[in-house]
């Protein structure tokens, strides 16, 4: 496997609106400044989730709701192109109110209650996101 390589092009912060959808705003930020590949992570909180496991034998998501208040304990993710479209992929872990932990796959319907987002534009060969057979998902292409 070789790598791809790529220099930061800008760094930014942005806070993400309240009451937004998490996935939706981090894709707006990244759409809005003209930016098509970059690295983010985000804190905050959020008043409800919706997240995914993938289940690698069914190559099949299944989805669930965390329907209470929650602390973003990490959100990490990458922007790059899918079908010609700008596409966020994050994985969130969420800390409840009795510190237990649950995450996955972010999925739109996470509700923000608080959100601050850093994020970096990679300059570089643009990467796609290609149906990958083995597994099931879409994954990096050059």
């Amino acid at each position: 496997m070789n790598p791809w390589f790529y220099k930061p092009d800008k760094m930014f912060l942005a806070r993400l609106p309240h009451d937004g959808d998490l996935l939706l705003s981090i894709k707006n930020v990244f759409k809005e400044s003209g930016i098509q590949m970059g690295f983010f992570t985000a804190i905050g909180a959020v008043k409800t989730a919706h997240v995914a496991f993938y289940d690698q034998r069914t190559k099949t998501y299944t989805d669930f709701i965390i329907d209470e208040p929650a602390e973003i304990l990490s959100c990490v993710g990458n922007v790059s192109e899918v079908d010609g479209d700008i596409s966020v992929h994050a994985h969130i872990t969420l800390g409840l109110k009795d510190g237990t932990a649950k995450g996955g796959h972010l999925l739109e319907g996470t509700i923000i209650f608080a959100s601050e987002l850093f994020g970096i534009a990679l300059d570089g060969q643009r990467l796609e996101r290609r149906f990958d057979d083995i597994t099931g998902l879409k994954l990096w292409s050059s």
